[in-house]
């Protein structure tokens, strides 16, 4: 038997999605889609709770993603000059 969830719901309680009853394979498609067309942010998931499905929003991109890799991992390094 698959659940089907006819309304998402933020973690603050406001409404993702209201509707025709998904599975959560479909949901994911969904936010999959959202996360697309940026209307939900990067690392956003789905968690089944007490029954209910909820959207937890991802955090926002660490100051670590838009660093440079060290030298050593350079591919520059790698040859010889």
């Amino acid at each position: 038997m698959t659940n089907a969830f006819s309304q998402i719901r933020h973690t603050d309680g406001r409404a993702y999605y209201q509707g025709t009853p998904l599975s959560l394979a479909d949901a994911q498609i969904m936010l999959n889609d959202d996360i697309l067309r940026r209307r939900v942010r990067v690392g956003a998931y789905l968690r089944v709770d007490d029954g209910r499905l909820v959207l937890v929003n991802g955090p926002a991109l660490h100051p670590w993603v838009s660093r440079l890799a060290p030298s050593a991992l350079s591919p520059r390094a790698a040859r010889p000059e």
